[in-house]
C-alpha cells in the first residue's frame, strides 16, 4: 500500500440546504450520509489513515478503528481542508484524496483509478459533463457558456501531497474545491470523465428522500 491518506470534509454549515440538520449527518440507509464515504474508504484498504473533519468531535458518537482520526475543522471549507493537510503532514504522505462528506456515490473503483492516475499526474479530478444550459453572470450581464466545454468537478479529488499542501498554505481567498488551486496557478490537472456520472443527481435525490422521510 502506498502512503495514501483520505480526508473527509464533514464540517460544512449546509447554508444552501433547507433543513435544521446538517446534510452530512442526514440518515440514509440506516447511517449518516458521511458514514457511507467513510465505510468505502475503510473497506478499500487503500489508505493508511482516514481523517474525518467535523465542527465538533462530540457529533461523532460511534467508535472507529485507530486508522480513522477525527479532528475539528475551520470556518470555511478551505480552512478545514488546510487543517487536515497540516495534521497529516507529520506522516509524510505521498498522496491525499479530499472528499466532501455529502457525496456518498463514489466507488472503490474510482478511488483506485484516481490513485493510479497520480503515478503520472500531480492532480486527478473526477468530472462530469454538463447536460444543462449554463449562464455566467458578471455584474448585471449574462453570458452563455458552451456546455461542451464546461465540466462539473466532483469529489474525491486526488493530489500529490506536497503540491496541494504548498498551494493550500499560500492560498488567501475562499475556494470551492482544491482543484481551483491548481487552475489558479496554471498547473496541469488530469480530468477523469464519466467515472460516476450520476453522483450529483443521485446525491440530490438521496437528500430529498431523507427529508421526505422526516416530514
Amino acid at each position: 500500500m502506498m502512503n495514501n491518506y483520505f480526508i473527509i470534509l464533514a464540517s460544512g454549515q449546509s447554508k444552501r440546504f433547507n433543513s435544521n440538520q446538517l446534510k452530512q449527518f442526514i440518515t440514509y440507509k440506516n447511517k449518516a450520509l458521511f458514514e457511507h464515504s467513510l465505510d468505502k474508504a475503510m473497506s478499500s484498504k487503500l489508505f493508511k489513515k482516514i481523517i474525518l473533519v467535523v465542527n465538533d468531535k462530540k457529533q461523532i458518537k460511534k467508535k472507529y478503528s485507530k486508522d480513522v482520526v477525527i479532528i475539528k475543522g475551520g470556518k470555511e471549507r478551505s480552512d478545514s481542508s488546510l487543517i487536515a493537510l497540516k495534521y497529516i503532514k507529520k506522516f509524510k504522505p505521498n498522496n491525499v484524496l479530499i472528499h466532501d462528506a455529502a457525496r456518498p456515490n463514489f466507488t472503490i473503483g474510482l478511488l483506485n483509478k484516481l490513485i493510479n492516475s497520480l503515478k503520472k499526474n500531480k492532480a486527478s479530478i473526477p468530472v462530469i459533463s454538463s447536460i444543462d444550459s449554463i449562464k455566467y453572470k458578471v455584474k448585471k450581464q449574462l453570458f452563455n457558456l458552451n456546455r461542451d466545454n464546461s465540466y462539473l468537478t466532483q469529489t474525491p479529488q486526488a493530489f500529490n501531497f506536497k503540491e496541494i499542501y504548498n498551494l493550500s498554505i499560500r492560498q488567501k481567498n475562499k475556494i470551492q474545491d482544491e482543484a481551483t488551486l491548481f487552475i489558479n496557478s496554471n498547473l496541469r490537472i488530469k480530468f477523469s470523465f464519466k467515472l460516476f456520472s450520476i453522483n450529483n443527481v443521485a446525491s440530490s435525490w438521496i437528500l430529498l428522500f431523507c427529508l421526505m422521510d422526516k416530514s
